[in-house]
């Protein structure tokens, strides 16, 4: 027995415990046993098999388990016919090198009749004093073994989900912030060896202003918050940068403690196809407006017509000059309104997310929104007053324009589309249950009177590329598309339909707090503006003389000493003769454009203020009020507009 002790394997020690286990049990009881006794004891509490085989193959010995499981008493019986049905002993038989070598031996086996694996020692005995023989001890070992496996099937799983994931994944200790592990797709898409990797804290491969945010969404982490997906820009080996969308999510891994895993994705040709199939969008949008808007704009171009040559007729009827001049100017103001409009749609508007009053927006937008549609469709509104939401109005205009041309697609022989928006005050059950974080929500609706979706297709209808549209007729990325701005903004997306009676689409927006300043939408302040204009002399710079000369005219008339030039070349000359204080210039002009003309002024005069007009986006010039003493004003603008910001600029200086 002694040779037991000194054999390292899971099953003696296994065994020694539960033997060690029946001694106490044992010990804790009054009687006083022999050796007989306890030996009778062991076998009684023992969960396994026990035999004892002599020589010759016959069982000298069968505990009572056994005895059980097979239904009689082999003892006296050849153990190979008794338990195994052979003729002879077994192949793998370990008698003959137990008793030759006098050592244990002990392996693992599935047997045949259950399929079940055991467990098996075999040592040398020695029952009496003249003869020698095989003590077998087989325990039940299935349960252990099948976890074994399932456990190096689950290790073998991981290391190939591990090396072979087409995204990064990366074990971060929560402490530091040192990277533990990191699988080859980190390196293939970050270009860096794995030993550049390990013992590096993450936050050293995030480009450095995305910082703070990745260390605040480590900190959520640890603190056990759930986070949805996140954006960040990481650095690359070469120097470059590539968009990485991570989920991060802290793992209890027991004595080694807490892990925070991030699994990345890079999406940065995605996120590059998806701005091009965005901007796609956008203009095929303009190109279905451009029949409405053409006749929008021959209207107020007859009307310009018109009312010009009323002033001849009239020139000497001051009443009717004045009413005129009124009309044409709000014809001009209309087709200011139309250019922006267009600007903002096709995606030449810097985007910028600023509180909006959405309930005027969609007053506003509504007739260029029938135009999209189309005359046979008859779109209504029912709209809330004064509800205002945070968000990029060009992203805005993106998800109402999506969810009117599906509306308009599934309405081919007309019918009707309906806009509606309300405010709403949720109870916490429902926020919690759609995991919006807000109280009070702008509902946004949007409704046709189409076919409605089939049931069938409504899990699927945000997914990318699903649609139901022929081959060259949809993408299916609108919907995606809207889905995924909502989100951005902490709302959520809906949809309601019946077959044969329309689809509604809910989107809901959180309530911002309402602007006190005037909305960019409201009408501009017509009253006209009379301020001290000093002796202050202004520089007009313009190559078009229908722009420049009226300019010229308003601003002697207000009390500035006003000059031209139509170049830049020709405005340092006169700068170098003249005293100015203030500039206005075009963008574009010949010689020399409004850029190098403002860079040489803020060189040689950075007295002089500057303000500079194009009819560009203001996205689009290359030189804005980042530089101190300069003013960017979009054209189409209004005198009292420009005299406004020239009043503010002086103002400033004086």
């Amino acid at each position: 027995m002694k040779n037991i002790l000194f054999l390292n394997h899971g099953l003696f020690k296994g065994f020694i415990y539960k033997v060690r286990k029946i001694f106490k049990v044992i010990s804790m009881k009054q009687n006083t046993f022999n050796k007989s006794d306890i030996f009778q004891e062991i076998l009684k509490f023992f969960p396994g098999f026990i035999t004892i085989v002599d020589p010759s193959h016959k069982v000298l010995f069968s505990n009572k388990k056994l005895i059980k499981r097979t239904g009689y008493n082999p003892v006296g019986h050849l153990c190979y016919k008794a338990f195994h049905k052979l003729e002879s002993p077994c192949p793998d038989c370990p008698l003959e090198k137990v008793l030759k070598e006098n050592k244990a031996i002990s392996w693992e086996k599935m047997s045949p009749l259950d399929n079940r694996w055991y467990g098996v020692v075999s040592i040398p005995v020695s029952p009496s004093t003249h003869q020698k023989a095989m003590l077998t001890i087989v325990l039940d070992i299935h349960g252990k073994i099948a976890a074994q496996k399932e456990a190096e099937r689950n290790r073998r799983l991981f290391e190939a989900i591990w090396k072979k994931a087409p995204f990064i994944i990366t074990a971060i200790d929560p402490q530091t912030g040192e990277i533990i592990l990191a699988n080859e797709s980190f390196t293939k898409v970050l270009g860096y060896d794995l030993g550049e990797i390990i013992g590096r804290k993450v936050f050293d491969f995030i480009l450095p202003e995305e910082r703070k945010k990745a260390q605040e969404c480590c900190h959520r982490v640890c603190k056990g918050e759930e986070k949805d997906e996140i954006e960040f820009l990481w650095l690359t080996k070469s120097g470059n940068h590539k968009l990485l969308r991570s989920t991060c999510f802290l793992v209890d891994l027991a004595e080694a403690g807490n892990i925070i895993f991030n699994i990345a994705r890079d999406i940065t040709e995605e996120k590059k196809l998806s701005e091009q199939l965005i901007q796609a969008q956008k203009m095929e949008a303009v190109g279905r407006l451009a029949g409405g808007l053409a006749h929008d704009f021959n209207n107020l171009i007859t009307s310009l017509k018109n009312y010009v040559e009323l002033l001849a007729i009239n020139k000497n009827n001051p009443e009717k000059v004045e009413h005129i001049a009124e009309n044409i100017r709000l014809v001009l103001e209309r087709t200011g309104n139309i250019t922006q409009k267009l600007l903002t749609f096709s995606g030449k508007q810097p985007q910028k997310t600023s509180k909006l009053n959405l309930s005027q927006f969609l007053h506003e937008m509504q007739d260029f929104w029938q135009r999209l549609v189309g005359e046979n469709i008859e779109l209504e509104t029912d709209i809330a007053d004064d509800i205002w939401v945070k968000i990029d109005e060009t992203h805005l205009q993106q998800i109402i324009m999506n969810l009117l041309i599906n509306a308009k697609d599934v309405l081919p022989e007309g019918g009707k589309i309906q806009i509606t928006l309300e405010q709403k005050e949720f109870d916490s059950y429902f926020l919690n249950k759609l995991k919006l974080k807000g109280k009070t929500y702008a509902i946004l609706s949007i409704s046709d009177s189409g076919p409605g979706i089939p049931q069938k297709y409504l899990p699927y209808i945000f997914e990318p590329f699903f649609t139901t549209k022929p081959p060259g007729k949809g993408t299916g990325l609108g919907l995606a598309m809207v889905y995924s701005l909502v989100k951005q903004y902490q709302g959520h997306i809906s949809v309601y339909t019946e077959e044969g009676k329309g689809t509604t689409f809910r989107i809901l927006l959180p309530i911002a707090e309402k602007s006190t300043t005037q909305s960019p939408h409201t009408q501009e302040n017509r009253t006209s503006i009379k301020e001290k204009t000093k002796n202050w002399s202004i520089l007009v710079v313009e190559d078009d003389p229908l722009v420049k000369e009226p300019i010229i005219e308003l601003l002697k008339s207000t009390g500035y000493q006003a000059v031209a030039a139509q170049d830049g070349l020709e405005a340092l000359n006169i700068i170098l003769k003249t005293k100015i204080d203030l500039v206005i210039t075009d963008l574009i002009m010949p010689k020399m454009g409004g850029e190098a003309l403002v860079q040489k002024i803020k060189t040689s005069y950075p007295n002089i203020k500057i303000i500079l007009t194009s009819g560009y986006p203001e996205s689009s010039v290359p030189v804005n009020g980042k530089l101190q003493g300069i003013t960017f004003i979009s054209k189409p603008y209004s005198f009292s507009q420009l005299l406004r910001v020239i009043q503010e600029m002086l103002t400033e200086s004086h």
